[in-house]
């Protein structure tokens, strides 16, 4: 007799909840400036980082190189200081991703979408800019970029004077968070700094002097 009610007020409650877990329900839609972003976007010329990766309490450290190769695209390779290949990825044109090597033990899809979705928020690809939209939040702006899957966000002050963050979302809320160091002397950033909200993974980079280009 009183099982309709119960579930009516069970379905209302989860509902609720979910509704109010929205990170960015409360924000005001803002007029876009493509001009602001643009601006932050790194040069990955040729930058080398000492690298530090700790996944579920477990770390793996090497060197990681980023090259902008003769046809536009971009290599990540990822080795041990030993010169173990962790992983090699071709960011190509068009925003096409291609997987020339990957240690047996990471290639998982889930491993590689993770990988390849970080670097593209850093690197700031797939920036279609007849979808974006911005949104205000107190002093702060986020700049949306929806993607295939999810929202990537670059986060400034209100005067687009610093990029304070980065971050990869669902509809509703963060589920990674990448911060970068651009000091005056250089086109792409000195350090970076990934970790992911929905497990313990997260990623260091320090730029080093690389001893010659390859």
């Amino acid at each position: 007799m009183h099982r309709f009610p119960i579930r009516f007020l069970l379905f209302l409650s989860a509902a609720v909840i979910l509704f109010s877990c929205n990170h960015y329900r409360h924000m005001q839609k803002v007029q876009s400036d493509n001009s602001c972003i643009s601006k932050f976007k790194p040069d990955f010329n040729y930058a080398v980082y000492k690298t530090v990766a700790v996944i579920n309490g477990k770390e793996i450290s090497g060197i990681l190189m980023i090259k902008k190769m003769p046809d536009s695209s971009i290599r990540i390779v990822f080795s041990s200081q030993m010169g173990l290949s962790f992983f090699d990825f071709g960011f190509l044109p068009e925003n096409q991703f291609q997987v020339y090597q990957i240690l047996p033990g990471m290639n998982k899809k889930a491993i590689i979408k993770t990988l390849r979705k970080d670097f593209e928020l850093v690197m700031f690809r797939n920036m279609d800019s007849n979808s974006n939209y911005s949104l205000a939040d107190s002093n702060q702006i986020y700049h949306a970029y929806p993607q295939f899957k999810g929202i990537n966000y670059y986060i400034t002050d209100d005067r687009c004077q610093h990029l304070i963050k980065m971050q990869r979302a669902s509809n509703k809320k963060p589920v990674m968070e990448a911060f970068t160091y651009m000091d005056s002397s250089g086109t792409s950033p000195d350090s970076i700094f990934i970790r992911h909200l929905n497990f313990n993974f997260m990623i260091t980079l320090k730029k080093t002097t690389p001893l010659a280009p390859e």
